[in-house]
Order: structure tokens, then C-alpha cells, then sequence
């Protein structure tokens, strides 16, 4: 693995395991609130929030994972019957042309509403709601450009996602 990817990779396995974490977690709080709800007739805002805020965090922080260990789901028609030489070329241009130019435009978009986000120390709109729902805002700007930054590095390497067949 290249040393200007190294760092990214080793972070995408800490965010993906993190994520991980929270999806387990928002699992237990669901059935908590499920419980309370039918269980005792109490409901509370608060953790159903912190499920909102859990779930879209397991969603955000595997994605830089993703593209940097080529873990993304594909319909290889055509792709896996193309010599490697082609399929390095498909991938540079995915990288570049698609997936470095969209989540870059999202991370610049989302900058925003981040620092906004950050600088009300906004909260959830919901009556009772958690607070926090800048720090939120703020992971989806991070992701997103992270994601990008990913996507530039790993298109420079002259095979951006060796197979195993490449190793021998």
C-alpha cells in the first residue's frame, strides 16, 4: 500500500469498526424505546434522536473504508471479463471523473451549513429533541471530504485497486 494512502486506509478500518459500534447500540436503544413506548406508554424524544443521529453515523463513517479498500457493491457484467489493464483504466476514471468530482461538490455544499450548524450549536427541531445536531452536520461535511480526498489519491496510483492476481 502506497504511504499516501496508508494513513486514509488506517482510518477508514477505525471508522468502519467505530461504525460498527454505533450500529450495535442504536440496535439496543431501539428496543429499549420500543419497549417504553408499549411497554409503559412513555415516550422520549431525546433517544429517538440519538437513533436518527447512530443510524446516520453508521452510514457516513464506513464510506471512506469503502472506497479505499474497493469494498463497493458492483454489477460486473462486462467489468470482470476485461483485462486488468482496462479495468485499472475504468477505475481511474470512476474515481476522477465520477466519485471524486460529486462528493468533493457535496463536502463544499455541505461546508455551509456546517459551520452555521456549529456556530448556533444547533440542536435537534424536535420538541425535547438531543442536542447536537451540529456535530452531525459536521461529520457529513468531514466524510464527504475525506471520501473525495480518497478518491483523488487512490486514482494516482498506477493500479488503484490490485487484485491478488497482481501480487504474483
Amino acid at each position: 500500500m502506497p504511504i499516501i494512502t496508508r494513513p486514509l486506509t488506517l482510518l477508514g478500518g477505525q471508522l468502519l469498526k467505530l461504525a460498527g459500534w454505533a450500529l450495535l447500540v442504536m440496535l439496543l436503544l431501539q428496543f429499549v424505546i420500543v419497549g417504553l413506548r408499549y411497554g409503559f406508554s412513555v415516550g422520549v424524544p431525546w433517544a429517538q434522536d440519538l437513533v436518527v443521529y447512530l443510524f446516520c453515523i453508521s452510514v457516513l463513517l464506513p464510506m471512506l473504508s469503502v472506497v479505499t479498500g474497493n469494498s463497493s457493491v458492483r454489477v460486473d457484467i462486462f467489468y470482470a471479463q476485461m483485462p486488468r489493464r482496462w479495468q485499472t483504466k475504468i477505475d481511474r476514471v470512476a474515481l476522477l471523473v465520477f466519485l471524486a468530482p460529486s462528493f468533493g461538490y457535496g463536502a463544499w455544499r455541505s461546508l455551509d451549513s456546517a459551520v452555521i450548524s456549529v456556530r448556533l450549536l444547533e440542536s435537534s427541531p424536535t420538541y425535547g429533541g438531543m442536542p447536537g445536531l451540529f456535530v452531525l452536520k459536521s461529520c457529513l461535511a468531514a466524510c464527504l471530504f475525506l471520501v473525495a480526498l480518497a478518491a483523488l489519491f487512490q486514482s494516482l496510483h498506477p493500479n488503484p485497486y490490485p487484485t491478488s492476481m497482481d501480487n504474483t
